[in-house]
């Protein structure tokens, strides 16, 4: 019998112990599934789209950025908008916002709502809202109303100069950099709003261009612009370089002769027109050109007057002094004679080996296998 009770002792505990761990795998599988439907609930709750409010705030301003394209592509974006309105500027609330989200710039759209579930590009938060933040000009300044980043500018040109600098493209570049221009002006130099301009702004190299102070608005294109202009009552003012037209006699300065001079019979030579793509990369307008053989009569004067030695070469004649720095760069390459005239005497500088010939020797110098540029 003993035998008999410790089996049935043995089978009951067995038993006890048995309900225990099904009892420990119930509640752990229980606590398991309860944890992943939270998981699961929290998943579908975020894979919700955002909930969110837009309020626009409009400014009076009819040329200024156009918020309701930004509102289209949050339409378009998969958020569920809850309510849209528009606020005038002056409003009670508008006022409030503006004062509440520290807002500069005018129209803009402001969103409320569950901004945590959501980011969005160009939009920052402050407090408990997004707010756009990537407004160009023009604007309505939130605080003064003043409208700011709207353009003007004034031309004073000169017809007769083709080679002077064209303000027009320039203000078309900057267009294209995204400055808006509100008004635009262009006065032949001849005309009296032209003189009145002149006059009191002490003008005197031109074509000149006139840009209003709301370039400020557009500070990366100012900060260059700056580096040009002189700044003046109101205006950032720019002056052509040369060639320009000077603004009191009504003369074209900077126009230059290039003579170039080359040997017909050197055909290994280097192409002596190259002169004319590195003076135009310089920015010297060329206004006449020659090309002589140096074994012409007028090459065979050329070559005696100056005294070269090395062809193919040039010599540059005419207004040259007026471009700043230019004599500077040149004395590292050549030579300016009693009568003006720029001589180009060091061919080494176009190139180590370049192909040219010593009229001292009647040799051809240089390396044959080099191209020229």
């Amino acid at each position: 019998m003993k035998k008999e009770d410790n089996l049935h002792k043995f089978l009951f505990v067995g038993v006890l112990v048995l309900l225990g761990i099904l009892l420990f795998n119930s509640f752990f599988v229980f606590s398991i599934g309860s944890k992943l439907d939270a998981k699961i609930g929290e998943a579908k709750e975020i894979a919700k789209p955002a909930k969110i409010e837009i309020i626009k705030l409009k400014s009076s301003c009819t040329d200024c950025f156009d918020v309701d394209e930004i509102i289209d592509v949050l339409k378009e974006s998969g958020l569920e908008i809850t309510d849209e309105k528009t606020l005038q500027s002056n409003s009670k609330e508008a006022i409030e916002i503006i004062n509440k989200y520290n807002i500069e710039k005018l129209p803009v759209v402001v969103l409320k709502g569950e901004i945590e579930k959501t980011s969005i590009q160009n939009f920052k938060q402050v407090d408990d809202a997004l707010v756009f933040d990537n407004i160009v000009p023009p604007y309505q300044d939130a605080t003064t109303k003043k409208i700011v980043g709207k353009v003007s500018s004034i031309i004073l040109s000169d017809n007769n100069c083709d080679d002077c600098v064209d303000f027009s493209s320039s203000i078309l570049a900057l267009k294209q950099n995204g400055m808006f221009f509100a008004k635009e002006e262009e006065f032949d130099f001849s005309s009296s709003k032209a003189k009145e301009f002149i006059n009191k702004f002490d003008i005197e190299k031109l074509p000149a261009l006139f840009l209003s102070k709301d370039i400020n608005a557009y500070p990366s294109i100012a900060q260059n612009l700056e580096q040009l202009a002189s700044e003046t009552s109101g205006y950032y003012v720019i002056e052509s370089d040369a060639p320009y037209v000077e603004a009191k006699s009504g003369k074209i300065r900077g126009l230059i002769t290039l003579t170039m001079i080359d040997d017909s019979s050197c055909t290994e030579c280097y192409d002596v027109e190259i002169h004319k793509q590195i003076l135009a990369r310089m920015g010297l307008a060329v206004d006449k050109e020659n090309k002589i053989d140096v074994n012409s009569g007028e090459g065979q004067q050329l070559k005696e007057k100056y005294d070269i030695e090395k062809v193919p070469t040039t010599i540059l004649s005419g207004d040259v002094e007026v471009y700043e720095g230019f004599k500077a760069v040149w004395q590292q390459v050549g030579t300016v004679e009693d009568d003006g005239a720029y001589i180009f005497r060091k061919i080494e500088a176009l190139g180590q080996g370049i192909v040219h010939k010593d009229l001292t020797t009647g040799e051809v110098v240089g390396n044959t296998n080099i191209q020229s540029q």
